[in-house]
Protein backbone atom coordinates (compact mmCIF):
# COMPACT_ATOMS: atom_id res chain seq x y z
CA UNK A 1 0.00 0.00 0.00
CA UNK A 2 2.77 2.19 0.72
CA UNK A 3 3.75 1.87 -2.80
CA UNK A 4 0.54 3.19 -4.07
CA UNK A 5 0.30 5.84 -1.93
CA UNK A 6 4.35 6.71 -2.88
CA UNK A 7 3.97 6.66 -7.29
CA UNK A 8 0.60 8.80 -6.01
CA UNK A 9 3.18 11.61 -4.65
CA UNK A 10 4.88 10.78 -7.71
CA UNK A 11 2.23 11.96 -9.94
CA UNK A 12 1.19 15.40 -7.73
CA UNK A 13 5.25 15.99 -7.74
CA UNK A 14 6.47 16.15 -11.32
CA UNK A 15 9.12 13.12 -11.02
CA UNK A 16 6.84 10.64 -12.86
CA UNK A 17 7.31 10.64 -16.83
CA UNK A 18 5.56 12.43 -19.31
CA UNK A 19 4.15 10.01 -21.65
CA UNK A 20 2.79 12.74 -24.36
CA UNK A 21 4.43 14.94 -26.03
CA UNK A 22 4.15 18.46 -24.77
CA UNK A 23 4.01 22.23 -25.63
CA UNK A 24 6.09 23.54 -22.67
CA UNK A 25 6.20 27.13 -21.20
CA UNK A 26 9.36 28.04 -23.32
CA UNK A 27 7.09 27.31 -26.72
CA UNK A 28 4.28 29.44 -24.95
CA UNK A 29 6.45 32.52 -23.82
CA UNK A 30 7.83 32.43 -27.44
CA UNK A 31 4.74 32.96 -29.01
CA UNK A 32 3.26 35.06 -26.92
CA UNK A 33 6.42 37.46 -27.82
CA UNK A 34 5.40 37.49 -31.21
CA UNK A 35 1.72 37.71 -30.73
CA UNK A 36 1.18 39.97 -27.92
CA UNK A 37 -0.97 43.48 -28.85
CA UNK A 38 0.66 45.34 -25.69
CA UNK A 39 3.97 44.28 -27.34
CA UNK A 40 3.31 45.07 -30.78
CA UNK A 41 2.10 48.70 -29.42
CA UNK A 42 5.12 49.01 -27.48
CA UNK A 43 7.16 48.35 -30.23
CA UNK A 44 5.24 51.00 -32.45
CA UNK A 45 5.96 53.81 -29.15
CA UNK A 46 9.36 52.98 -28.76
CA UNK A 47 10.03 53.60 -32.81
CA UNK A 48 7.79 57.08 -32.38
CA UNK A 49 10.13 57.61 -29.03
CA UNK A 50 13.03 56.93 -30.97
CA UNK A 51 12.07 59.44 -34.03
CA UNK A 52 10.99 61.93 -31.21
CA UNK A 53 14.76 61.75 -29.67
CA UNK A 54 15.89 62.78 -33.24
CA UNK A 55 13.63 66.15 -33.91
CA UNK A 56 14.32 69.25 -33.48
CA UNK A 57 17.96 68.52 -34.09
CA UNK A 58 18.62 70.02 -37.16
CA UNK A 59 18.93 73.56 -38.59
CA UNK A 60 16.31 75.46 -38.56
CA UNK A 61 14.47 76.20 -42.06
CA UNK A 62 16.50 78.87 -44.11
CA UNK A 63 14.18 81.80 -44.93
CA UNK A 64 13.88 83.99 -47.86
CA UNK A 65 12.55 87.52 -48.47
CA UNK A 66 11.80 89.16 -51.40
CA UNK A 67 10.80 93.74 -51.11
CA UNK A 68 9.54 95.40 -53.51
CA UNK A 69 9.56 99.34 -52.92
CA UNK A 70 8.27 101.59 -55.30
CA UNK A 71 9.26 105.47 -56.30
CA UNK A 72 9.30 108.04 -59.06
CA UNK A 73 11.83 107.62 -61.96
CA UNK A 74 12.91 111.11 -60.80
CA UNK A 75 14.67 109.76 -57.94
CA UNK A 76 15.96 106.89 -59.92
CA UNK A 77 12.20 104.55 -59.65
CA UNK A 78 11.78 101.37 -58.17
CA UNK A 79 14.08 99.32 -55.76
CA UNK A 80 13.69 95.80 -54.81
CA UNK A 81 15.09 93.34 -52.39
CA UNK A 82 16.49 89.91 -52.17
CA UNK A 83 17.36 88.08 -48.67
CA UNK A 84 18.03 84.22 -48.08
CA UNK A 85 19.16 83.89 -44.49
CA UNK A 86 20.17 80.49 -42.36
CA UNK A 87 19.52 80.71 -38.62
CA UNK A 88 21.71 78.41 -36.62
CA UNK A 89 22.49 77.69 -32.73
CA UNK A 90 26.00 78.00 -31.05
CA UNK A 91 27.62 74.79 -32.58
CA UNK A 92 27.66 72.57 -29.22
CA UNK A 93 23.98 72.73 -28.75
CA UNK A 94 23.60 70.18 -32.17
CA UNK A 95 26.40 68.08 -30.48
CA UNK A 96 24.76 68.21 -27.03
CA UNK A 97 21.42 67.70 -29.09
CA UNK A 98 22.89 64.57 -31.02
CA UNK A 99 24.24 63.05 -27.78
CA UNK A 100 20.60 63.26 -25.80
CA UNK A 101 18.80 61.79 -28.62
CA UNK A 102 20.86 58.93 -28.66
CA UNK A 103 20.69 58.53 -24.81
CA UNK A 104 16.77 58.89 -25.23
CA UNK A 105 16.71 55.98 -27.82
CA UNK A 106 18.71 53.61 -25.55
CA UNK A 107 16.41 54.24 -22.81
CA UNK A 108 13.05 53.96 -25.05
CA UNK A 109 14.54 50.39 -25.95
CA UNK A 110 15.09 49.56 -21.68
CA UNK A 111 11.48 51.00 -21.55
CA UNK A 112 10.26 48.05 -24.10
CA UNK A 113 12.50 45.44 -22.88
CA UNK A 114 10.57 46.37 -19.14
CA UNK A 115 7.22 46.21 -20.86
CA UNK A 116 8.24 42.97 -22.75
CA UNK A 117 9.44 40.98 -19.52
CA UNK A 118 6.47 42.27 -17.34
CA UNK A 119 4.55 40.63 -20.16
CA UNK A 120 6.19 37.38 -20.27
CA UNK A 121 6.59 36.86 -16.65
CA UNK A 122 2.82 37.74 -16.41
CA UNK A 123 2.10 34.84 -18.89
CA UNK A 124 4.59 32.41 -17.07
CA UNK A 125 2.90 32.83 -14.16
CA UNK A 126 -0.40 32.29 -15.88
CA UNK A 127 1.04 28.84 -17.22
CA UNK A 128 2.45 27.89 -13.34
CA UNK A 129 -0.99 28.23 -12.48
CA UNK A 130 -2.65 26.18 -14.74
CA UNK A 131 -0.28 23.71 -14.08
CA UNK A 132 -1.29 24.01 -10.42
CA UNK A 133 -5.05 24.01 -11.46
CA UNK A 134 -4.00 20.33 -13.42
CA UNK A 135 -2.32 19.17 -10.67
CA UNK A 136 -5.40 20.17 -8.39
CA UNK A 137 -7.81 18.67 -10.28
CA UNK A 138 -5.76 15.16 -10.19
CA UNK A 139 -6.94 15.34 -6.45
CA UNK A 140 -10.38 16.65 -6.33
CA UNK A 141 -11.15 14.04 -8.83
CA UNK A 142 -9.59 11.45 -6.57
CA UNK A 143 -11.33 12.62 -4.25
CA UNK A 144 -14.79 12.75 -5.83
CA UNK A 145 -14.34 9.45 -7.01
CA UNK A 146 -13.25 8.26 -3.61
CA UNK A 147 -16.43 9.78 -2.09
CA UNK A 148 -18.89 8.73 -4.78
CA UNK A 149 -17.68 4.57 -4.09
CA UNK A 150 -18.38 5.06 -0.87
CA UNK A 151 -22.08 7.18 -1.64
CA UNK A 152 -22.66 3.89 -3.34
CA UNK A 153 -21.17 1.52 -0.08
CA UNK A 154 -23.35 3.41 2.38
CA UNK A 155 -26.28 3.44 0.49
CA UNK A 156 -26.32 -0.40 0.14
CA UNK A 157 -25.41 -0.54 3.62
CA UNK A 158 -28.50 1.92 5.18
CA UNK A 159 -30.63 0.19 2.44
CA UNK A 160 -29.62 -3.46 4.46
CA UNK A 161 -29.71 -1.37 7.89
CA UNK A 162 -25.90 -1.89 8.45
CA UNK A 163 -25.35 2.41 8.21
CA UNK A 164 -27.62 4.87 9.47
CA UNK A 165 -28.55 7.95 8.62
CA UNK A 166 -25.97 10.14 9.96
CA UNK A 167 -23.28 8.05 8.28
CA UNK A 168 -25.02 8.29 5.20
CA UNK A 169 -25.41 12.48 5.63
CA UNK A 170 -21.89 12.75 5.97
CA UNK A 171 -20.54 10.79 2.75
CA UNK A 172 -23.58 13.16 1.10
CA UNK A 173 -21.74 16.44 1.96
CA UNK A 174 -18.15 15.05 1.57
CA UNK A 175 -19.29 13.79 -1.96
CA UNK A 176 -21.09 17.90 -2.04
CA UNK A 177 -17.94 19.07 -1.09
CA UNK A 178 -16.06 17.44 -3.50
CA UNK A 179 -18.29 18.10 -6.66
CA UNK A 180 -18.30 21.85 -5.98
CA UNK A 181 -14.48 22.38 -5.39
CA UNK A 182 -13.96 20.29 -8.60
CA UNK A 183 -16.60 22.87 -10.35
CA UNK A 184 -14.45 25.81 -9.10
CA UNK A 185 -11.29 24.06 -10.07
CA UNK A 186 -12.47 23.59 -13.61
CA UNK A 187 -13.85 27.38 -14.01
CA UNK A 188 -11.14 28.77 -12.57
CA UNK A 189 -8.79 26.21 -15.29
CA UNK A 190 -11.14 27.54 -18.14
CA UNK A 191 -10.50 31.56 -17.10
CA UNK A 192 -6.65 30.66 -17.15
CA UNK A 193 -6.64 29.25 -20.27
CA UNK A 194 -8.68 32.10 -21.07
CA UNK A 195 -6.10 34.54 -20.00
CA UNK A 196 -3.10 32.65 -21.94
CA UNK A 197 -4.75 33.30 -25.34
CA UNK A 198 -5.76 37.06 -24.38
CA UNK A 199 -1.65 37.40 -23.70
CA UNK A 200 -0.96 35.46 -27.45
CA UNK A 201 -3.28 37.90 -28.54
CA UNK A 202 -6.25 36.76 -28.94
CA UNK A 203 -5.16 33.71 -30.98
CA UNK A 204 -5.49 29.90 -29.75
CA UNK A 205 -2.67 28.52 -28.04
CA UNK A 206 -2.01 25.15 -27.08
CA UNK A 207 -0.33 24.77 -23.80
CA UNK A 208 -0.43 20.71 -22.01
CA UNK A 209 2.03 20.62 -19.35
CA UNK A 210 0.74 18.85 -16.04
CA UNK A 211 4.01 18.83 -14.54
CA UNK A 212 6.28 21.39 -13.02
CA UNK A 213 9.69 21.88 -14.73
CA UNK A 214 11.99 20.69 -11.86
CA UNK A 215 14.08 23.61 -10.43
CA UNK A 216 17.61 24.49 -10.50
CA UNK A 217 18.74 24.93 -6.94
CA UNK A 218 18.95 28.34 -5.92
CA UNK A 219 22.29 30.40 -6.65
CA UNK A 220 24.24 31.62 -4.18
CA UNK A 221 22.12 35.47 -2.92
CA UNK A 222 25.21 37.73 -4.24
CA UNK A 223 25.69 36.15 -8.11
CA UNK A 224 21.69 36.09 -8.20
CA UNK A 225 21.84 39.92 -7.15
CA UNK A 226 24.42 41.32 -9.47
CA UNK A 227 22.85 39.44 -12.02
CA UNK A 228 19.77 40.58 -11.59
CA UNK A 229 20.28 44.28 -11.04
CA UNK A 230 22.81 44.16 -13.53
CA UNK A 231 19.88 42.95 -16.52
CA UNK A 232 17.01 45.12 -14.63
CA UNK A 233 15.70 46.54 -17.58
CA UNK A 234 13.91 48.84 -15.17
CA UNK A 235 17.23 50.28 -14.01
CA UNK A 236 18.85 50.57 -17.08
CA UNK A 237 15.36 52.85 -18.23
CA UNK A 238 16.14 54.68 -15.08
CA UNK A 239 20.15 55.08 -15.65
CA UNK A 240 18.75 56.18 -19.06
CA UNK A 241 16.61 59.07 -17.77
CA UNK A 242 19.32 60.15 -15.16
CA UNK A 243 21.90 60.20 -17.46
CA UNK A 244 19.95 62.19 -20.37
CA UNK A 245 18.94 64.75 -17.89
CA UNK A 246 22.21 65.37 -16.86
CA UNK A 247 22.86 65.87 -20.61
CA UNK A 248 19.88 67.82 -20.87
CA UNK A 249 21.83 70.59 -18.28
CA UNK A 250 24.75 70.73 -21.08
CA UNK A 251 22.15 71.64 -23.70
CA UNK A 252 20.07 74.14 -22.02
CA UNK A 253 23.48 75.67 -20.85
CA UNK A 254 24.80 75.47 -24.75
CA UNK A 255 20.98 77.49 -25.51
CA UNK A 256 21.89 80.05 -23.33
CA UNK A 257 25.29 81.17 -25.54
CA UNK A 258 24.38 83.27 -28.58
CA UNK A 259 22.46 82.28 -32.46
CA UNK A 260 23.72 83.33 -35.26
CA UNK A 261 22.11 83.60 -38.74
CA UNK A 262 23.76 84.06 -42.50
CA UNK A 263 22.70 84.97 -45.80
CA UNK A 264 23.00 86.52 -48.65
CA UNK A 265 21.52 90.29 -49.61
CA UNK A 266 20.94 91.63 -53.09
CA UNK A 267 19.56 94.85 -53.51
CA UNK A 268 18.44 95.81 -57.00
CA UNK A 269 17.14 99.11 -58.67
CA UNK A 270 16.94 100.87 -62.35
CA UNK A 271 19.91 101.80 -62.39
CA UNK A 272 22.45 99.93 -59.70
CA UNK A 273 22.44 96.71 -58.11
CA UNK A 274 23.91 95.96 -54.83
CA UNK A 275 25.08 92.37 -53.89
CA UNK A 276 26.32 91.59 -50.40
CA UNK A 277 26.18 89.20 -46.85
CA UNK A 278 24.51 89.26 -44.04
CA UNK A 279 25.43 88.32 -40.26
CA UNK A 280 23.25 88.61 -37.62
CA UNK A 281 24.01 87.50 -33.91
CA UNK A 282 20.78 86.97 -31.07
CA UNK A 283 21.87 88.37 -27.42
CA UNK A 284 21.08 85.75 -25.11
CA UNK A 285 19.17 87.83 -22.09
CA UNK A 286 15.57 86.36 -21.49
CA UNK A 287 14.40 83.72 -23.65
CA UNK A 288 15.85 80.93 -22.03
CA UNK A 289 16.11 82.16 -18.42
CA UNK A 290 15.87 79.75 -15.22
CA UNK A 291 15.91 77.27 -18.17
CA UNK A 292 19.33 75.58 -16.63
CA UNK A 293 17.82 75.58 -12.82
CA UNK A 294 15.10 73.52 -13.93
CA UNK A 295 17.39 70.75 -15.82
CA UNK A 296 19.57 70.98 -12.96
CA UNK A 297 16.72 69.92 -10.83
CA UNK A 298 15.32 67.58 -13.04
CA UNK A 299 18.58 66.24 -13.12
CA UNK A 300 18.95 66.00 -9.03
CA UNK A 301 15.48 64.22 -8.79
CA UNK A 302 16.63 61.07 -11.63
CA UNK A 303 19.52 60.57 -9.57
CA UNK A 304 18.10 60.65 -6.40
CA UNK A 305 14.77 57.99 -7.65
CA UNK A 306 17.50 55.37 -9.61
CA UNK A 307 19.00 55.52 -6.28
CA UNK A 308 15.84 54.62 -4.74
CA UNK A 309 14.44 52.56 -7.19
CA UNK A 310 17.94 50.62 -6.43
CA UNK A 311 17.67 49.85 -2.83
CA UNK A 312 14.13 48.94 -2.93
CA UNK A 313 15.02 46.51 -5.68
CA UNK A 314 17.50 45.14 -3.95
CA UNK A 315 15.36 44.61 -0.77
CA UNK A 316 12.74 43.03 -2.81
CA UNK A 317 14.78 40.79 -4.35
CA UNK A 318 16.37 39.31 -0.86
CA UNK A 319 12.70 38.98 0.72
CA UNK A 320 11.87 37.24 -2.44
CA UNK A 321 15.33 34.76 -2.11
CA UNK A 322 14.45 34.06 1.72
CA UNK A 323 10.75 33.05 0.66
CA UNK A 324 12.15 31.08 -2.37
CA UNK A 325 14.28 29.26 0.76
CA UNK A 326 11.59 28.51 3.16
CA UNK A 327 9.10 27.63 0.31
CA UNK A 328 11.85 25.27 -0.78
CA UNK A 329 12.04 23.60 2.58
CA UNK A 330 8.81 23.49 2.54
CA UNK A 331 7.95 21.40 -0.47
CA UNK A 332 10.64 18.64 0.49
CA UNK A 333 9.40 18.44 4.06
CA UNK A 334 5.51 17.97 2.75
CA UNK A 335 6.84 15.64 0.01
CA UNK A 336 8.52 13.29 2.45
CA UNK A 337 5.84 13.05 5.27
CA UNK A 338 3.00 12.47 2.52
CA UNK A 339 4.83 9.54 1.06
CA UNK A 340 4.33 7.91 4.40
CA UNK A 341 0.81 8.63 4.71
CA UNK A 342 -2.02 6.50 4.54
CA UNK A 343 -4.06 6.89 1.14
CA UNK A 344 -7.75 6.17 0.50
CA UNK A 345 -7.56 3.02 -0.34
CA UNK A 346 -5.52 2.18 3.21
CA UNK A 347 -8.99 4.34 4.65
CA UNK A 348 -11.55 3.02 2.95
CA UNK A 349 -10.39 -0.90 3.89
CA UNK A 350 -10.24 -0.10 7.07
CA UNK A 351 -13.93 1.88 7.29
CA UNK A 352 -15.13 -0.84 5.76
CA UNK A 353 -13.64 -3.56 8.34
CA UNK A 354 -14.75 -1.42 11.27
CA UNK A 355 -11.11 -0.80 12.21
CA UNK A 356 -12.21 2.96 12.21
CA UNK A 357 -15.42 5.07 12.93
CA UNK A 358 -16.69 7.25 10.42
CA UNK A 359 -15.59 9.81 12.48
CA UNK A 360 -12.14 8.79 12.75
CA UNK A 361 -12.34 8.19 9.22
CA UNK A 362 -13.41 11.66 8.13
CA UNK A 363 -10.68 13.22 10.42
CA UNK A 364 -7.72 11.12 8.47
CA UNK A 365 -8.96 11.76 5.16
CA UNK A 366 -9.44 15.65 5.59
CA UNK A 367 -6.11 15.63 6.89
CA UNK A 368 -4.47 13.58 4.35
CA UNK A 369 -6.81 15.84 1.64
CA UNK A 370 -5.70 18.63 3.70
CA UNK A 371 -2.34 18.30 3.60
CA UNK A 372 -1.92 17.22 0.04
CA UNK A 373 -3.60 20.76 -0.90
CA UNK A 374 -1.31 22.60 1.55
CA UNK A 375 1.67 20.85 -0.75
CA UNK A 376 0.67 21.77 -3.89
CA UNK A 377 0.21 25.35 -2.98
CA UNK A 378 3.42 25.52 -0.98
CA UNK A 379 5.07 24.04 -4.37
CA UNK A 380 3.05 26.39 -6.54
CA UNK A 381 4.12 29.48 -4.62
CA UNK A 382 7.43 27.91 -4.64
CA UNK A 383 7.34 28.28 -8.50
CA UNK A 384 6.01 31.78 -8.79
CA UNK A 385 8.96 32.82 -6.27
CA UNK A 386 11.51 31.59 -8.61
CA UNK A 387 9.89 32.59 -11.66
CA UNK A 388 10.17 36.44 -10.34
CA UNK A 389 13.75 35.80 -9.33
CA UNK A 390 14.75 34.80 -12.58
CA UNK A 391 12.29 37.21 -14.63
CA UNK A 392 15.51 39.09 -15.44
CA UNK A 393 16.51 36.10 -17.88
CA UNK A 394 13.08 36.63 -19.93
Amino acid sequence: MKKNIYIFILLLTGMAPKLWAQTGIAEVLKSIAINNKTLLASQHLNESQKLEARTGNYLPNPTVELNQLWADRSVGGNVNELAVVQAFDFPTVYFNKNKLAKLKSVTSDHQYAATRQQILLTAQQTCLEIIYLRRQKQLLDNRLKNAELLSELYHRRFNSGDANQLELNKIQLEKINARNASRQNQANLRAQLEQLQALNGGLPIEFTDTDFTPSASLPEYENLEKAYLSADPTLKSLTGESEAAQREVKVSRALTLPKFDVGYRRNGGSEEKLNGFRIGMSIPLWENKNTVKQAKAQAEYAAANIEDKWQTQKATLQELYLQAQALQSSCKEYKEVLSLQRNEELLNKALKSGQISMVEYFVEITILYDSIQNYLDVEKEYQDTVAQLLQYTL
